[in-house]
């Protein structure tokens, strides 16, 4: 998993009036929460913006007032018409928690179906899993070689070495398509 180091400005107001205020300066309310612990803070909306609009997952390094924490992004909030980010929530954790993220998929391989005439169609860009935070990949790849013309690839057909994944058995992750032109001939 990837590491991105974010410096944040502790806010002692709390609220949302403080909230508005925040947002008028460019500033976007944050908060990370611990074992026992609820820190508020602040992140500049560019840097939320970085942070919220990609396809990669991080471990965040997040420096608050010279201490350092270890953490995940568990939670944002998008403005209902301008998508602009409104709040972050922070889950600190140690490599050794476990935690549940979604974690984008990765297809590899060619499929039978598709060296037959069939388009590879993705039904799935995340998979939520459940593992040591140490032990999550940046990316969680999937090979579709052995997957037949008209098929599709369930998650309960999938084995994540040190993950478990939380996602219902029967969740399409991938399936190939029969074109028109070969269900003619079929017929």
């Amino acid at each position: 998993m990837q590491v991105y180091k974010l410096v944040g400005q502790p806010r002692e107001g709390i609220g949302s009036a403080e909230a508005r205020r925040l947002r008028r300066a460019g500033q976007v309310p944050a908060a990370i929460y611990g074992q026992g612990f609820s820190i508020p803070f602040s992140l500049s909306q560019t840097e939320a913006h970085k942070i919220v609009f990609t396809p990669h997952v991080y471990r965040f390094e997040l420096t608050l007032d010279g201490q350092t924490y270890s953490a995940i992004l568990r939670e944002y909030q998008l403005h209902p018409v301008h998508d602009y980010v409104m709040h972050l929530d922070f889950f600190a954790c140690g490599p050794e928690d476990e935690v549940t993220v979604a974690l984008p998929v990765k297809l590899v391989g060619t499929a039978e179906g598709v060296q037959m005439g069939g388009k590879l169609v993705p039904l799935s860009r995340r998979l939520k899993v459940r593992g040591r935070l140490k032990d999550l990949p940046s990316v969680v790849e999937i090979d579709v070689s052995s997957l037949k013309l008209g098929k599709t690839l369930t998650v309960g057909k999938v084995h994540l070495p040190g993950l478990t994944i939380v996602a219902s058995p029967d969740t399409g992750i991938a399936r190939i398509e029969v074109p028109r032109a070969l269900r003619a001939q079929q017929a």
